[in-house]
């Protein structure tokens, strides 16, 4: 506890790579063209990979990924500007695409169930319609991709100058806000333990413009061609969605799901913006019960869990 109390103290954006690195990454070190990734890898079985979302790592799976590793081999993957991967100020689709491809070929996956959370979904959709040979099934949870006005304090962040200034305020109260007000729907999800967890990387330097740069670019939210393309594919896809999302809310995830013909689409109750995190049980039960489907999802009704909507 009194390391943990020590770390605290540490401001945010300062810490070298390489020795915070070492210093906490629970998983293990790729280069993909001279840039680090950081990967956490489990299990056995078909391939599945997990893509985070906007201001996290893959510390976001770690109520999903011992489960799920329980019939798959399934890996979690920092993308470039954030967890334990490589800083950048060129951050988007293209890049992250680039990067997975990049990995997969890295470590011989020739094919993989990709699981998108927000931006993370965001670059599984346009991965998938690059590289559909390389795509078995898709699971995109409270997706980005659809046109999605910004709250006042995202446009705040994005002013030159003041995201800098407000990222950088030492202390945790900024980062404990936004996690409760944007990302979940029940606050004591967020005890002190998973706030480490989920924010430790950030005290790495270059966090900060990494993320600024992906806000300021505006391109989380520019994929409705690529939602078109990828419907003519006929992917297996599952679309998972809190009911109490404010950051990206269900009337997406449900226009998503009509975009999307032959979808199924989830809906957890008494969720925000990462329900696998607020709801893992709901969640790893639904996921699982579809990375084990061996026929087309829209060939038949997923079945019922408890606490779940199905539209």
């Amino acid at each position: 506890m009194a390391a943990a109390s020590g770390e605290d103290a540490i401001r945010w954006d300062t810490q070298p790579l390489a020795a915070w690195t070492a210093r906490h990454a629970a998983g293990q070190l790729l280069s993909l063209g001279g840039r680090q990734t950081h990967y956490v890898v489990k299990g056995s079985g078909k391939p599945v990979i997990l893509l985070h979302g906007f201001f996290f790592d893959s510390s976001v799976w770690c109520h999903n990924l011992d489960h799920l590793a329980r019939s798959h081999r399934v890996y979690a993957l920092d993308l470039w500007g954030f967890g334990y991967s490589a800083r950048t100020t060129q951050p988007g689709y293209a890049l992250y695409s680039q990067q997975l491809a990049a990995f997969m070929q890295a470590l011989d996956i020739e094919q993989a169930t990709l699981v998108g959370q927000s931006l993370g979904g965001g670059v599984a959709i346009r991965f998938s319609v690059q590289h559909p040979d390389k795509v078995d099934k898709l699971v995109l949870v409270d997706s980005a991709g659809l046109a999605n006005p910004n709250p006042l304090a995202a446009r705040l962040l994005s002013l030159p100058r003041v995201g800098e200034a407000l990222l950088n305020l030492p202390g945790n109260a900024l980062r404990k806000k936004m996690l409760k007000d944007f990302f979940l729907y029940r606050p004591e999800t967020l005890s002190p333990e998973l706030f480490r967890q989920l924010t430790a990387a950030q005290k790495i330097a270059g966090t900060t413009a990494s993320a600024l740069a992906l806000m300021r670019r505006g391109v989380a939210d520019k994929l409705e061609g690529a939602l078109q393309r990828l419907a003519a594919l006929g992917l297996p896809t599952l679309i998972v969605w809190g009911a109490q999302d404010r950051a990206t809310p269900l009337a997406l995830g449900q226009r998503m799901h009509q975009l999307l013909p032959g979808s199924s689409l989830c809906v957890i109750q008494n969720a925000g913006h990462v329900p696998n995190l607020e709801q893992p049980a709901l969640f790893n039960a639904r996921v699982d019960a579809f990375l084990r489907e061996e026929t087309h999802p829209a060939s038949r009704q997923p079945p019922p869990f408890s606490g779940l909507n199905h539209d």
